[in-house]
């Protein structure tokens, strides 16, 4: 799942001349957003969500918010993607052009910076990634000295990680290291308390049915007591689902089925479906998003033209992007929250 966003922006182009204008949502064509019914908290099994109103769930979730976030800027992980296509150059040249051609995108700066403020861990712990682009893991390992395991459901994911993390010499196991292995997260194969703390960026929201509950579970089982997990997904006010024609991820269609691709989380459905977990307390809460300059709509009607200014995706992120107020005059787009095991 290293490419969530991006394959979100190819969509939205395919799709752009199906979309309605007034509110941004897929109609059926090649992607069908469904949303529940706004304000209720419908997930998506069509189960409501206890009942509980909009408003008093944000003050609830507003309440969650512990002091200044910790947080690395995002241009810093901006320059720790340019390390990474450098040091990629040498021995997979095609790979490391690309790194260098895009060493974060839009988005993942700001996701990315949070993630790895958030674990606050010592060098030599040992983290999990579940899912997220493996970027990530390598600027962990070599800037936080972090024992990384990075997985995926997608063997070729997984393949492609290890051709990154080795051109780096960084493939392996220890701290600064970065081992990569096929696992899904709604059944890890790790003992309980296998890891310091655990991450998923971008990740939960492509998990189908009720995958993405199951998967924060077992993030919160495999953390040691005291450990962390970081997660980030996309946030709307209201909840909406987007389906496919074609192929998801692991995921085939049969016949002319269109297949689950993601959920935007609401108050209601980030509530009930990733906050309430037993045996973890949220201890940090952060919602990101765009304010009258809408920069990812300006990217993804370049088209194109994207590329060249690819480059500086991540500055452009790291302008634009910042924390809102979910209720707020801005535009919520992104959720960001930190859960601590019991």
């Amino acid at each position: 799942m290293q490419s969530a966003r991006s394959t979100r922006n190819r969509v939205a182009r395919r799709t752009s001349r199906q979309q309605c204008t007034a509110c941004g949502h897929f109609r059926a064509s090649d992607a069908i957003a469904r949303g529940g019914d706004a304000g209720r908290g419908y997930g998506t099994n069509g189960a409501r969500t206890r009942g509980v109103p909009q408003p008093a769930l944000l003050d609830s979730l507003r309440s969650l918010r512990h002091g200044p976030a910790r947080t690395v800027h995002p241009l810093g992980t901006w320059t720790a993607g340019l390390i990474v296509g450098l040091r990629t150059i040498r021995r997979e040249p095609v790979l490391g052009l690309k790194r260098l051609a895009l060493p974060v995108s839009y988005w993942r700066s700001v996701e990315f910076a949070y993630t790895w403020g958030q674990l606050g861990q010592p060098r030599g712990a040992r983290i999990l990634d579940l899912g997220s682009p493996k970027d990530l893991a390598t600027m962990l390992a070599r800037h936080r000295g972090y024992e990384v395991v990075a997985t995926d459901i997608l063997p070729d994911a997984i393949a492609l990680s290890r051709r990154y993390t080795a051109a780096q010499g960084l493939e392996g196991r220890g701290p600064g290291r970065v081992h990569s292995e096929v696992q899904d997260g709604r059944g890890l194969t790790y003992a309980d308390g296998s890891f310091d703390a655990a991450y998923a960026v971008s990740v939960l929201e492509h998990i189908p049915d009720r995958g993405d509950s199951a998967a924060i579970r077992e993030l919160v089982r495999v953390v040691r007591p005291g450990g962390v997990v970081v997660i980030t997904v996309p946030y709307d006010r209201a909840y909406r689902e987007t389906f496919l024609d074609g192929p998801v991820y692991e995921r085939r269609p049969v016949e002319s089925e269109k297949i689950f691709f993601e959920r935007h989380y609401d108050p209601a459905a980030l509530s009930e479906r990733l906050l309430s977990v037993d045996g973890a307390e949220t201890e940090d809460l952060r919602f990101l998003g765009e304010g009258a300059v809408r920069g990812e709509k300006l990217l993804n009607r370049l088209g194109p033209l994207r590329i060249p200014v690819s480059p500086l995706e991540g500055v452009l992120g790291a302008a634009l992007l910042k924390e809102v107020d979910p209720d707020g005059p801005d535009h919520p787009m992104t959720a960001c929250f930190k859960l601590r095991r019991h």
